[in-house]
């Protein structure tokens, strides 16, 4: 039976992902995201019969990421079609939810590494990659002899072999890739993890104060990035309890504290404790302030939910030459928050050096990863550049506005 592809959303933009592929017999999905720029509250349901209202026609959703333009819309998915997803990427998705006092609404299968899925006659299998999401995956998808590669969201300035997941990928029929980066530029180009760690760590040398990595707790490449930083330049690594959160669910093994809110101030004046607050279990201990402030040689990571929390301890502290490390792309600093949060450090002291890299591949990566697969035909998604895919129209087929393609 020939396998076919239709890209429900998410082709000639950046996010709101959702990918069908199918047979005569089976039908499954690839991502279900939001679109950017949506919240829970606002979200813009596709109009897909089977998938989010009727009866259902797809036999699975497949789920290469936790972040929400990759899985946003899985709440509104019809509750009988079966979900997939690394476990990795659910303990640190559930941890978020019930950290932010919600609920994901769905307990899904778990992928293994390399191990196929058969879904009726399509067998999907996820090779795990490296992205700003930990656990990511992207899916080799065969039946009848046909294969389709979905790249999902990939990078190769992460901490795992880029050339090693090369090495594990067959030539393909078909590729699904992403272009997220490449409306900024061919000469865009970012450092890796390490170069970031070993930037931080001249940064924390030659600055004797206490230091602040600020940081998106999905991000979790980042906050290993900055306890190797701590380790490295003998510094207590302190996170605020969103980070160890997200920490303890990847399964990370630091030696580190927790700040956490004190049950004893109703208004969360303070944001330590020496209470583990009904996580007896978790590897982080809770400290003090005396003990986390005391001396200036730590560093702590911070998420915008412990913004106003912090401000009150760190008024009571001294930060001269601190360091404040921008954790976070630099659009993010435009935010009145943000952007006060800024101020107020350099007014302690504070210098405030950027400590990012994208999680997306840039054009040469996205190259690496086309010549390695030697794909029949190409197809473009989660890019507002796809024009740029133009230049392999003499080597295979590119499809712009795919809908059911058969490959």
């Amino acid at each position: 039976m020939a396998l076919k592809i239709n890209i429900i959303r998410g082709q000639n933009q950046i996010g709101g992902s959702i990918i069908e592929l199918y047979t005569d017999s089976t039908r499954i999905i690839l991502d279900v995201g939001m679109n950017l720029g949506e919240s829970k509250l606002h979200t813009s349901v596709p109009d897909v019969p089977g998938l989010f209202k009727g009866y259902p026609i797809y036999d699975a959703i497949f789920v290469s990421h936790y972040h929400s333009d990759h899985m946003g819309l899985l709440k509104y998915v019809l509750p009988e079609i079966p979900v997939y997803m690394g476990r990795t990427a659910y303990r640190v998705a559930h941890a978020l939810s019930k950290h932010q006092g919600g609920k994901l609404g769905f307990r899904p299968a778990f992928l293994d590494a390399e191990k196929p899925v058969t879904i009726g006659d399509i067998t999907v299998t996820p090779i795990p990659c490296d992205h700003s999401a930990y656990g990511s995956f992207m899916f080799l998808v065969s039946s009848g002899g046909k294969t389709v590669l979905y790249s999902a969201d990939f990078r190769s300035t992460g901490r795992s072999d880029f050339d090693a997941l090369l090495e594990t990928l067959p030539e393909v029929d078909v590729l699904i890739t992403e272009g997220t980066t490449l409306s900024r530029g061919l000469d865009f180009h970012e450092p890796s993890e390490q170069e970031l760690e070993d930037f931080a760590v001249e940064t924390l040398r030659a600055h004797k104060g206490p230091s602040v990595v600020y940081l998106s707790a999905q991000n979790v490449e980042r906050i290993i990035t900055a306890y190797n930083a701590s380790k490295r330049t003998n510094r207590r690594f302190i996170m605020d309890d969103l980070t160890s959160t997200v920490a303890e669910a990847a399964g990370l093994d630091f030696d580190a504290y927790v700040l956490r809110p004190s049950h004893s101030f109703a208004d969360l004046g303070e944001i330590v404790s020496t209470s583990m607050h009904g996580r007896e279990s978790s590897p982080y201990p809770a400290v003090s302030d005396k003990k986390a402030f005391g001396s200036p040689d730590f560093l702590l990571c911070l998420t915008p939910q412990s913004l106003i929390n912090f401000r009150k301890v760190a008024q009571r502290s001294s930060f001269k030459d601190s360091v404040l490390f921008f954790a976070r792309r630099e659009t993010h600093m435009l935010k009145p928050a943000t952007a006060a949060f800024i101020a107020f450090m350099e007014s302690l002291g504070a210098v405030v050096p950027t400590l990012h890299t994208s999680g997306h591949a840039d054009s040469n990566t996205i190259d690496r990863l086309i010549r390695d697969v030697r794909p029949s035909v190409i197809i473009p998604v989660h890019t507002e550049l796809a024009s740029w895919f133009a230049r392999y129209e003499d080597e295979c087929e590119v499809i712009y506005d795919c809908h059911d393609y058969e490959v």
